[in-house]
């Protein structure tokens, strides 16, 4: 019996040892990734060549994070930043497909026109109030629908720091 309990004792050590071991390289990974990104951040944040790559990569596939799915390097202050890793399971975009997203960023209108799709896509604001008056009156039915339609429109116009 004495070593029948010694026998589940070390099942049970070996058990939380292999555990102790899983989230160790777990966490090591995830602190990986996030300097990775923060690196990604830093390096978009401080170079406007870099920022403009981050968000023409943004137009092609509006569903890849710098950091994450895509790492810019830049090797030098003269050099201009460029793709060093592609890690998603999209298609890597060509050259030729990057260079149109540029000009299309380029463009002085780029800003105004996604604003513009942007805004024409989003709720009335009439329709908002109202949903939030029928809210406050207890039916939040029609507010849950504005909300819905608000989060789509923001996930496929994200606003702001585009790559993040």
């Amino acid at each position: 019996m004495f070593s029948g309990v010694i026998n589940i004792v070390i099942v049970v050590l070996i058990s939380v040892c292999i555990m102790v071991y899983v989230l160790w390289k777990n966490s090591r990974k995830m602190d990986e990734v996030i300097k990775l990104t923060a690196q990604q951040r830093n390096l978009v944040k401080h170079d406007e060549r870099a920022l403009s790559l981050c968000r023409a990569i943004r137009i092609l596939n509006p569903n890849v994070t710098a950091g994450v799915d895509y790492i810019i390097r830049q090797d030098s202050p003269d050099q201009a930043p460029y793709i060093a890793e592609w890690l998603a399971d999209t298609s890597r975009p060509t050259e030729e497909e990057i260079k149109s997203a540029l000009l299309e960023i380029s463009d002085a209108s780029h800003e105004d026109k996604y604003a513009a799709m942007r805004r024409a896509d989003y709720p009335s604001v009439e329709e908002q109030l109202d949903a939030a008056y029928q809210a406050r009156q207890g039916n939040d039915a029609k507010q849950l629908e504005v909300d819905e339609k608000i989060r789509r429109v923001k996930e496929h116009y994200p606003k702001g720091e585009e790559c993040f």
